[in-house]
Order: structure tokens, then C-alpha cells, then sequence
């Protein structure tokens, strides 16, 4: 079975490359399938360097926490706070994780697994490896081959599911969103956003706290050197040590089997599902508000600038004088932040240890979405509050 898997490390390095579908992921995933697959090989196995590595850097959950600071490093989160509503388009962006957790179980997943086979829906590595490593560390490998594989398909998947739900008449409208945040409310928004998290939802604590880490590095002026360094060299090595050790683990045994094409089916569905729920709460806003676009709704996952850049460039496509960028650029940064909530509030339900998939999914799912909105809301009051100072202080 090796001589597959040497196959399969070619397969998914030539594709990535002709197609451009995340080379700076797949290649090496796909380098290191090859490399590690072949027999005899020292540095894999009980012992191995590599395998050694995996669980020191990956299991421990330290990798995907530093990709963490790389990602708040890249981000604006200027249009969410200006725009704290888009929180819902973000927590309703989520509801394909619950639903893959039950269909996972329902095929004979038992509950850890089913809820690390959710978690791909979170369209975010990091948050699926997270998840994954504390409940079923022996899936890391399938599962985040899987998220980052349909994080690359995120440009094909999105004008699909565009070109079902979104009319051409609603297509047509222009959203326009505010961008008037001072650098005193942006500074502040971090630590607001932790000590929200650390309240609220503690076991998301870990990936907020990261994200926020490196996006203060972003916005206060004075560590432009960290930031840079966040975004660039710290993102690629992290990058590179991850793709390569995820390669490095997916052995034969554990590709071929039926688990496997199951994974893969299964999160598949919560990506195609989450951006249906997206896009479905996208049209509720249109009902509301006609200068709301629906295809926003696609944005409010993490796939974070990808997705908001695919949805604008689509816009575009079907009406020239469209500019959703800014709009899905606010869904997309609400997105980043409800999926790593939604993804380790299912965590927190399987950990107590509940037994009924039902419980778990539904607990998770109005604990997420709740605190999501509520998250919103509270950024309103603070964005309100902050202008209003701001205000008086120029008097």
C-alpha cells in the first residue's frame, strides 16, 4: 500500500501546483507524504524524529495557536467593529459543523471523532487541529489534509452555492458599510474581546487570545517590525513545520481505510453547509434591508481574506458597479472569530462528558451563536461609546 501513498504525495503536489490550490500547504503535505511513506524510513514511526515532532508540536496544540498570531497579525478588524451586526452572518456561517457532528455520528463516528470531523467545517486548520488534537489526536492527520485541502477549494465552492440561492435581482444590490474607527477603539479592541471570550466561552480562550495577540502587533504602532515578522517569516515557518509534519503522519494504514473517504465526504458537507447557512442568513438581511447582498452571507467563514475576495470578485462579475469587498471583508472577520468559538464550544460539550449527540450539538450550537450575537451586541455599545468620546474630545 506505500506505493499509494507515494502516488498520492505526487497526486495532490501536482494539483496544488498546476491549479493553485494552496501550494504553500499542499506541496508540502504532499512532499512529505511521499518522503515519509517510504519503507524503512528512520524519521517516522514509534521513535522517529518526525512522528516525534508531530506530537511535541501539533498535539500539543502549540502550532496551531502560533498560525494564530500570524492570522490576527493580517487582519482589520476596523469594518467588524464598525459594523458589529455582521456577527450574526458569522454565527449562522457555523450551523454545518453541528449539523456534520450529528451526520458524522449518525454513520457510527463515536462522539470524539464525530465532533474532531466536525470541525472542519470550521474552515480554519488551525481551529480543526486544535479541536482535533485534544479529543481524537490519531485523526489530526486526515482531518486537517481535509480542512486545508477544501480550504482551497473555497473560489469553486462559493460561486456554486452563489449561483443557486442568490437571484440575479438581489445580486444587483450595493452594500455599503461604515469604516470610521479611531486607532484608541482599535487598541482597545483586543483586550475587550478577551476578557469577553475569557467570560464567556473559556476553551476558545486559547485561539482568541493568539489571534488577538498578533493583531495588537498590527495596530499599535510601535512593534511594526513584530507584525511584519508575525505575517511573513513567523506565518511561513509555522506554515511550512505544520504542512510538513501533517504529510509526514498520513500513512498508509490510516489513508486507506473507509474512516478516511468518510472524513473527507463528511467535511466536504459542513464547508458546502456552512456556506449555505451563510448565504441563507444573507437573504434574511436582504428582507430587512434591500442594499443588503446576500452573497455576503458566503463570507462569514474563516477563510479569511479568501472567501470575502471571492464573493466581491463574483459581485463584480454579475454587476461591475458592485463593491461588496469592505461588506464581506466585516462577514469575514466575524467568521474567523464565531468558528473558532463554535469550534471549541463543541469541544467544551464533548468534554463534559454527555453522551447524547443531540445534547451535545444542540448545546454547542445555542451556546456559540448566542454568545456570538451577544459579542456583537456588546460591540456596538463599545463602538458607540468610543465615538461618542471621541466626539466630545474634539469639542
Amino acid at each position: 500500500m506505500w506505493t499509494f501513498m507515494l502516488i498520492l504525495g505526487i497526486v495532490i503536489i501536482f494539483l496544488s501546483v498546476k491549479f493553485k490550490l494552496e501550494p504553500l500547504l499542499l506541496v508540502p503535505i504532499g512532499f512529505f507524504i511521499f518522503f515519509s511513506n517510504i519503507p524503512g524510513n528512520p524519521l517516522v514511526g514509534q521513535g522517529g524524529l518526525l512522528t516525534n515532532l508531530f506530537h511535541l508540536l501539533i498535539g500539543s496544540e502549540l502550532l496551531p495557536l502560533f498560525i494564530f498570531i500570524s492570522i490576527g497579525a493580517m487582519m482589520d478588524f476596523n469594518l467588524l467593529i464598525s459594523n458589529p451586526f455582521y456577527t450574526v452572518i458569522g454565527a449562522f456561517s457555523q450551523v454545518g459543523i453541528f449539523l456534520t457532528f450529528l451526520m458524522a455520528s449518525y454513520f457510527g463516528f463515536d462522539i470524539r471523532s464525530a465532533a474532531s470531523i466536525a470541525s472542519i467545517g470550521t474552515a480554519d486548520g488551525p481551529t480543526s487541529i486544535y479541536v482535533t488534537s485534544m479529543l481524537k489526536p490519531d485523526l489530526i492527520a486526515p482531518v486537517s489534509l481535509a480542512a486545508y485541502t477544501y480550504v482551497s477549494i473555497v473560489p469553486l465552492l462559493i460561486p456554486l452555492i452563489l449561483k443557486i440561492f442568490v437571484t440575479k435581482k438581489e445580486m444587483e444590490s450595493n452594500t455599503k458599510v461604515n469604516q470610521n474607527i479611531s486607532k484608541k477603539t482599535l487598541m482597545i479592541f483586543p483586550f475587550l474581546l478577551i476578557l469577553l471570550v475569557g467570560f464567556m466561552a473559556p476553551m476558545a480562550l486559547p485561539l482568541i487570545g493568539f489571534l488577538m495577540f498578533g493583531n495588537f502587533l498590527r495596530i499599535n504602532g510601535q512593534t511594526q517590525k513584530l507584525k511584519e515578522t508575525a505575517e511573513k517569516e513567523w506565518a511561513m515557518i509555522s506554515t511550512i513545520l505544520i504542512a510538513m509534519l501533517i504529510g509526514a503522519n498520513m500513512s498508509a494504514d490510516l489513508f486507506f481505510r473507509f474512516d478516511t473517504l468518510m472524513i473527507f465526504l463528511l467535511g466536504i458537507a459542513a464547508f458546502i453547509l456552512n456556506l449555505t447557512f451563510g448565504v441563507l442568513a444573507g437573504k434574511i438581511f436582504h428582507i430587512f434591508d434591500k442594499s443588503f447582498n446576500p452573497s455576503i452571507g458566503a463570507s462569514g467563514n474563516s477563510a479569511f481574506p479568501m472567501a470575502s475576495r471571492v464573493v466581491h470578485t463574483y459581485a463584480q462579475q454579475k454587476n461591475r458597479h458592485s463593491f461588496l469587498l469592505p461588506a464581506a471583508l466585516s462577514a469575514n472577520a466575524a467568521g474567523q472569530i464565531a468558528s473558532a468559538v463554535a469550534g471549541t464550544f463543541l469541544l467544551q460539550s464533548v468534554l463534559t462528558g454527555e453522551q447524547n449527540v443531540y445534547n451535545v450539538a444542540f448545546s454547542a450550537f445555542w451556546k456559540s451563536t448566542l454568545i456570538v450575537i451577544a459579542f456583537g451586541f456588546a460591540l456596538f455599545i463599545f463602538g458607540k461609546f468610543m465615538k461618542n468620546k471621541t466626539q466630545k474630545s474634539t469639542f
